[in-house]
C-alpha cells in the first residue's frame, strides 16, 4: 500500500493503537474514581525530578513509542508466522495479552503499583486488560486494512 515498506505501517499501526488507548484511559478516567494517570507514571520512570508538566510529557511520549514497537513486534512475528499466520483482529486482540502482561509483570512494579497493580485496587488489572485488548483489536484491525489482507 503507498509503495512503503510493511515495517512502516507496523509503526503507525502501533502508535494509532497507543492512541485508542489514550483514548480509552481519557473515556475511563471520567467514570472511574481515582483512574491512575498512566502517563504520568510512565514519566516519572523517565524523567525523575521534573515537572509534573514534564514528566506527562516524557510518559506520553514513551507510551507512543512503546505502542509503536509492539507494533513492530506484532508485524514481525506475523510476517514471519511465528505464532499467527494472518493480521486479523483476534489475532491483534490475543497479541493484546502481551504488553498487557509486559505492562503488570515489569511496568506497574517499578512503579509502586505491585504485581498485576494488587497494591493499590483489585480491579486494575482488568481495566488495563480492557485497554491492551482495545490496543490489540485497533492494531490488528489496521494491519489488515493497511496490509491488504481480510478484514
Amino acid at each position: 500500500m503507498l509503495g512503503l515498506p510493511d515495517f512502516i505501517f507496523y509503526l503507525i499501526a502501533g502508535v494509532l493503537g497507543a492512541f485508542a488507548v489514550s483514548w480509552g484511559r481519557w473515556l475511563a478516567r471520567r467514570y472511574i474514581p481515582h483512574f491512575p494517570d498512566v502517563p504520568l507514571l510512565l514519566g516519572k520512570l523517565f524523567a525523575r525530578g521534573k515537572s509534573e508538566k514534564t514528566t506527562r510529557v516524557v510518559g506520553r511520549y514513551m507510551h507512543l513509542t512503546t505502542g509503536a514497537l509492539w507494533g513492530l513486534l506484532f508485524g514481525l512475528i506475523v510476517n514471519r508466522q511465528f505464532f499467527f499466520v494472518e493480521f486479523t483482529v483476534v489475532s491483534g486482540l490475543m497479541f493484546g495479552v502481551v504488553p498487557w502482561l509486559f505492562f503488570m509483570i515489569v511496568v506497574k512494579p517499578l512503579t509502586g503499583g505491585g504485581f498485576f497493580g494488587l497494591k493499590i485496587s483489585g480491579y486494575r488489572w482488568l481495566t488495563a486488560l480492557v485497554l491492551h485488548l482495545l490496543y490489540g483489536a485497533v492494531l490488528g484491525g489496521l494491519l489488515s486494512i493497511f496490509i491488504n489482507r481480510p478484514f
